[in-house]
């Protein structure tokens, strides 16, 4: 899974009271109050003390999933110990009761998991992550292990709103200030641009294009280009609408009972096999198949009609940035030369759909 790494502090590299971030993308962390920098980590000694990494560009300010993960040594625990924490966006801490918590605010509400009470030792260095995938999965890891996980995450993370803070709540407020220790911190995000890869490298797996092929290819790859730069931001603004819908759906599916990630999970494990060796069509409508029988519900029933609209939404998903007129046209046949799988595509789906 593609994540871009949009702050990496490693705490080894300081200038004009800033910790420099190692990421093109520049976005140093700023020391502030009595926070101490050492070699490969700083001190907090004040509830003033704490690190702001301004959010000065889109680089942190385009957050569909989210990554944080730090190094820490905290005191004895007897507050609340922010690690990380995007204003009005993502919040990253201990718990007074020594567990671990990372939650992500939709607009609404601050959701996440959590360890259990007395998981984050005190005095001894420990490598925490919070994990966001932007659909509906969240987990905690500490040193490795996974301590806490949710299933239902909401599929949408407001952005962070002027800074991301370190050890401390964002600005004045010192009441959640880490008392301890602040290793390597890295911040990443996923984006539309980072599920579009992650399509486009299961599109091409093992695959050996023909010259034909790769002459398609090429071909896209400068009608693209030759766009001007008003369509391109079309574009862009479509795929990121159909990237939030795409998400929107996968929650759907994914949050139906415990048990929908693992089947879907499965499901594109089968799906993965059967498009990366030569493309095996009975295989992969067997799994579809399987799939639509073991949610669509009887006929006539609530299920059913979830199921229905499920499949009316995908066929929507998929077509939604299918611009007519040149040079729109001409890059749909090439694209049906890279993948003439998707020539009945949608004809097969819905004899799917029917089959029931």
């Amino acid at each position: 899974m593609s994540w871009t790494t949009v702050c990496d502090l490693r705490m080894d590299s300081y200038q004009a009271n800033q910790v420099l971030d190692a990421t093109d993308f520049h976005n140093n962390a700023y020391l502030l109050g009595s926070v101490v920098p050492h070699p490969e980590y700083v001190t907090y000694q004040g509830p003033d003390a704490q690190l702001e990494v301004p959010v000065q560009d889109d680089s942190l300010a385009r957050f569909a999933g989210l990554r944080v993960q730090a190094l820490i040594r905290p005191e004895p625990i007897v507050h609340r110990y922010n690690i990380a924490e995007g204003w009005m966006s993502f919040a990253f801490f201990i718990e007074s009761d020594g567990r671990l918590v990372g939650t992500i605010y939709d607009g609404q509400q601050w959701i996440g998991p959590d360890s259990g009470a007395n998981t984050v030792p005190p005095q001894a260095w420990s490598r925490v992550s919070f994990e966001y995938d932007g659909v509906s999965l969240a987990k905690l890891t500490l040193n490795g292990a996974v301590v806490g996980g949710r299933f239902d995450m909401p599929p949408a993370i407001r952005q962070p709103q002027q800074v991301i803070t370190l050890g401390h709540w964002p600005r004045g407020d010192g009441r959640y200030t880490l008392r301890g220790d602040l290793g390597h911190v890295r911040i990443e995000r996923r984006d539309y641009e980072d599920f579009w890869r992650d399509a486009m490298h299961i599109a091409f797996c093992r695959r050996r294009l023909t010259p034909v092929q790769a002459d398609a290819k090429r071909e896209i790859e400068y009608l693209l280009s030759t766009l001007d730069p008003l369509e391109r931001e079309r574009l862009r603004e479509c795929a990121v609408r159909q990237s939030e819908r795409m998400r929107a759906f996968l929650h759907q599916l994914r949050t139906v009972d415990p048990r929908g990630a693992v089947r879907l999970r499965q499901l594109g494990e089968r799906l993965r096999a059967a498009w990366c060796c030569s493309f095996n069509a009975p295989a992969a409508r067997q799994a579809l198949l399987e799939y639509i029988m073991s949610i669509a519900g009887e006929p006539g029933s609530e299920a059913r009609a979830r199921y229905e609209a499920l499949a009316e939404e995908f066929l929507t998903i998929s077509t939604m940035c299918a611009w007519t007129g040149a040079p729109y046209e001409r890059i749909r046949e090439l694209s049906l030369i890279l993948f003439p799988e998707l020539q009945s595509f949608e004809l097969d789906f819905r004899q799917l759909v029917e089959a029931l």
